[in-house]
């Protein structure tokens, strides 16, 4: 089984919290080993600013999705982020986004990752760092 395969299997079997359903998206690569993934992100109108773009809240709630993510394709439980810093590179552009987060150290009890988020223009919108807390 290959990693995209095993992570949609392993979610597939977790219950689902309410939130998950503003923040709909597709994997769309997996290595479990290294703790990558790389996710698609539907379109979600209501995220929309005044300008069109995504708005900065929401656009960290998509990235702390992806880092929910890539911690539990590596860990298999989900850690709670203790910490992010976000760093608005460019607007998102409101429509499909793509993101990547990958684990950068796991240790006894926090891991570090990093994402980042492109916009539906494909232009990076949104790169972060964060720190996720390990049972």
């Amino acid at each position: 089984m290959n990693g995209l395969s095993e992570l949609k299997g392993l979610l597939a079997a977790q219950p689902e919290p309410a939130c998950a359903s503003l923040t709909p998206f597709e994997i769309t690569s997996a290595n479990l080993e290294a703790g990558c993934v790389t996710l698609r992100f539907a379109e979600q109108p209501a995220f929309s600013n005044h300008w069109g773009n995504i708005q900065g809240g929401f656009g960290v709630a998509l990235v702390d999705v992806l880092v929910s993510v890539a911690a539990f394709a590596k860990l298999r439980q989900w850690c709670p982020t203790v910490e992010m810093k976000s760093t608005f590179v460019a607007p998102a552009k409101v429509g499909e986004c793509e993101g990547e987060a990958r684990i950068i150290k796991v240790g006894k009890t926090i891991a570090f990752l990093e994402a980042r988020l492109w916009g539906a223009d494909g232009e990076l919108a949104i790169h972060a760092t964060a720190t996720v807390s390990v049972k």
